[in-house]
């Protein structure tokens, strides 16, 4: 008889513990949607939280962000699986590839890296070494990452030995390119560089991926507008480098962002301190 009592307990806290776990609410009743369709929305499925079928599944995103920075961003927006205002929606990156000529280069050094700025018109300084310094090989250049260095106020690019040497906390190189105040640019490395960190997307714009180019400023003051605190010439030259190397290398603007746009978590990175916005505007010129 106590065999059958401590059975029947048994089976109750069983069903008890699992209708703890599966008892929950999904966040949101019109988050209850097809699995397919959630994938589709750039979501993520979690079972037992939602009645009906078994392919009706709470979906959340973990990219959630105002619908037109997503666009800036290259992503497509989907409302739906988000939390707050209407605005607020699922960016899924990778969505949007703009036809551009050139070749996505995989699995090889960027050794062309100089003949295509020089092919440009632009001045280019080759820094002894560069066609074999890197962190390996890159993967692809499927996006570019606009930086500025942080460095001196004073100088046509100062910051070259940090950007090729590295600092105690990270080896260099720290990126493939460097932009000095007159316009001049610094082909640095030809393999990867740590310049990215985590990313929104680091099969495009992490280190194995995206194209580092660091250009000499103080990076104060702070700003997202316009580009008052960057020498014209300097700034000129950065879009035509940058143009140069998104018809190389079949990268469409929508992939080329500033760090501050692509570094995870949201605010880690200030740069660079001018309106990105505008630059891409530029690019599309």
């Amino acid at each position: 008889m106590s065999s059958i009592r401590s059975l029947t307990i048994a089976v109750c806290l069983a069903f008890i513990c699992i209708k703890a776990t599966y008892g929950a609410d999904c966040w949101s009743k019109n988050a209850c949607i097809d699995t397919s369709v959630c994938a589709s929305k750039g979501g993520s499925s979690q079972r037992g939280l939602c009645s009906g079928a078994s392919n009706i599944q709470c979906c959340s995103c973990s990219n959630c962000m105002d619908a037109t920075t997503c666009k800036t961003r290259g992503g497509v927006p989907h409302a739906g699986i988000c939390s707050g205002a209407a605005s607020m929606q699922c960016c899924k990156m990778g969505s949007v590839v703009e036809p551009v000529s050139g070749t996505t280069p995989t699995n090889r050094m960027l050794t062309d890296l100089a003949d295509i700025l020089r092919g440009a018109g632009l001045t280019v300084v080759e820094v002894d070494g560069w066609k074999t310094r890197g962190h390996g090989i890159m993967a692809s250049a499927k996006g570019i990452l606009i930086h500025h260095t942080a460095g001196p106020a004073t100088g046509d690019f100062p910051s070259l030995r940090v950007v090729r040497d590295g600092r105690t906390d990270l080896p260099g190189p720290l990126s493939q390119l460097g932009l000095g105040r007159t316009g001049t640019w610094y082909v640095i490395a030809a393999g990867r560089s740590y310049h990215a960190g985590e990313t929104i997307d680091n099969s495009i714009y992490g280190n194995s991926n995206a194209i580092g180019i660091e250009a000499e400023a103080t990076g104060v003051p702070s700003t997202n507008t316009g580009h008052a605190y960057w020498p014209d010439v300097q700034y000129q030259s950065y879009i035509r480098g940058v143009k140069a190397l998104q018809a190389a290398y079949a990268i469409p603007t929508s992939r080329v962002l500033g760090h501050k746009e692509a570094a995870v978590p949201a605010g880690r990175k200030p740069d660079p301190n001018f309106s990105m916005d505008e630059f891409r505007a530029a690019l599309n010129q």
